[in-house]
């Protein structure tokens, strides 16, 4: 028996294929799909959710954080990842088979009766129109600014980047969007970048943290940034999270005027993160991607087939486990790309043949995510039980 407990309206990938990959078992199996948003409706099933069938599959679509920001320096899990193991170990009899939007949850999640298989993030929402997408190649090549950088709900690992941007004068040569406030207190906006951030800073890091505490007053002081809204999807008058329309409407124009972006990903700082519309964007707007998510995150786009342009942009961030430092040496080590602008359009040109190529590898990535799913599923159920 398949239960849809709640569906996030674009998911037009994931939620098939789970009912593909769970109808044919056995009838006495029990599967469960949920999207985490609100995260009441999943706190309040992983909380009470017993049973003593011998395999439940569950897919949980979108982030399990809860809308909390993850403590590198105290945290081992995220929210969701407490409320799975206590779940998981609650009902140890069972064989739970999880599909989840994260990639790397396995280091935050471990226990014998239970088995993580992750199904591509959300940048595999809305298949059918993000695949007749066109790319953003016509480039404005009389623009000044070099980058973008997106920021709309407020995470702790955006003001970080944004206090550093302002604070080393990086602002100059970008567009930067940033909503400010809390999502879940609109009225939390401190004055002081160390009331705002729960970071831990070492001493190695005293001369970039006068920065930020520069920048981010920078920063909340802004009046000039790109013009932005919690509620943009109302736009479209569907009230769903339509990141296509949001794209085709509002995103074109700056991905015409720039050549780099820093992509700032909805999750960071957790071994499990998500890739997101964010990260779809910057192929689609044939940006150069400098990637500010999870640990692993430009690796795992490589292993999906992207060329994430490694003679162009330097990427060697992308396995440091500290924050602070993943930030600083994403931003730094692309000091010319994000501030020459004659280099970065000469560079561009030079790689606009695989700007498109990197559409065709998003078009196959659904069938990547798909075979890796089915292939993680019969390695599970063919593995003998203990």
């Amino acid at each position: 028996m398949i239960y849809t407990i709640n569906k996030l309206a674009t998911d037009d990938f994931t939620h098939q294929m789970f009912r593909q990959l769970t109808s044919s078992m056995a009838p006495d199996v029990l599967a469960y799909y949920m999207w985490s948003n609100p995260p009441s409706a999943m706190e309040s099933f992983l909380t009470r959710f017993n049973t003593d069938k011998p395999l439940v599959f569950l897919g949980i679509k979108d982030l399990i954080d809860c809308w909390a920001d993850f403590n590198f320096w105290h945290d081992s899990q995220q929210k969701g990842s407490r409320l799975l193991a206590k779940m998981v170990r609650r009902n140890a009899k069972t064989k739970f088979i999880l599909f989840t939007s994260l990639e790397n949850l396995e280091q935050e999640l471990e226990a014998p009766n239970l088995h993580i298989i992750p199904w591509g993030g959300d940048y595999v929402n809305q298949r059918g129109k993000y695949l007749q997408l066109e790319p953003v190649l016509d480039k404005n090549f009389d623009s000044k600014q070099t980058f973008i950088c997106l920021n709309r709900n407020v995470r702790e690992h955006r003001i970080v980047n944004l206090s550093y941007l302002f604070g080393a004068g990086y602002n100059t040569n970008g567009v930067i969007s940033y909503l400010g406030r809390s999502l879940l207190d609109p009225d939390f906006e401190p004055d002081e970048f160390l009331d705002r951030i729960s970071w831990e800073f070492d001493e190695r890091h005293d001369r970039v943290r006068e920065l930020m505490l520069v920048g981010y007053k920078k920063l909340i002081d802004q009046t000039n940034f790109v013009p932005d809204k919690y509620d943009i999807y109302k736009e479209y008058g569907t009230g769903i999270n339509d990141n296509f329309g949001n794209f085709q409407t509002r995103l074109r124009p700056m991905y015409q005027n720039s050549f780099v972006e820093i992509v700032s990903e909805s999750s960071f700082t957790a071994p499990g993160y998500m890739l997101t519309e964010k990260t779809a964007h910057s192929f689609f707007g044939c940006n150069f991607p400098i990637i500010l998510s999870g640990c692993g995150a430009v690796a795992h786009l490589r292993d999906v087939g992207f060329d994430m342009f490694d003679d162009v942009v330097d990427h060697s961030y992308d396995q440091i486990k500290n924050p602070f430092d993943r930030i600083l040496s994403a931003i730094d080590a692309n000091h010319r790309l994000l501030t020459d602008g004659d280099h970065a359009k000469q560079t561009w040109l030079a790689c606009k043949d695989r700007f498109e190529n990197n559409i065709k590898i998003f078009h196959n990535m659904f069938d990547w995510y798909e075979n890796r799913a089915r292939q993680k599923l019969s390695k599970i159920l063919d593995a003998p039980c203990n």
